[in-house]
């Protein structure tokens, strides 16, 4: 629905032009002409930097680290799209099981 779509903008920034996605069946159900949400005016862009590092308060490294893995995945437009096979050399895989929440911390040593 809308407020997923604005969630989605708020997080990717917003739509870019010609990236087939105007092409939907539901495109004009939640879009203007201009790729604008109808019913959505007010948008806080919150990239998901900010998020791991505000809300779930990741070190900038490792928001750093994990936004440049899951990114490239989440691209609007399917042509230029990372796949899950194109992430496999990625450097965040390799440090996965490394990446701690200043939360975590704090509660581990609680």
């Amino acid at each position: 629905d809308e407020d997923h779509l604005a969630l989605i903008i708020e997080l990717l920034g917003e739509l870019p032009p010609n990236t087939g996605l105007e092409n939907g069946k539901k495109y004009d159900k939640y879009f203007t002409k201009k790729g604008k949400l109808k019913n959505i005016k007010s948008l806080k862009p919150w990239p998901l930097y900010n998020v791991l590092v505000e809300k779930y308060k990741f070190s900038a490294s490792d928001a750093q680290s994990l936004s440049s893995f899951i990114l490239p995945m989440l691209d609007y437009n399917p042509k230029t799209r990372a796949s899950a096979a194109d992430r496999l050399t990625h450097p965040w895989l390799k440090n996965q099981f490394t990446i701690t929440t200043k939360k975590s911390q704090e509660e581990e040593e609680e």
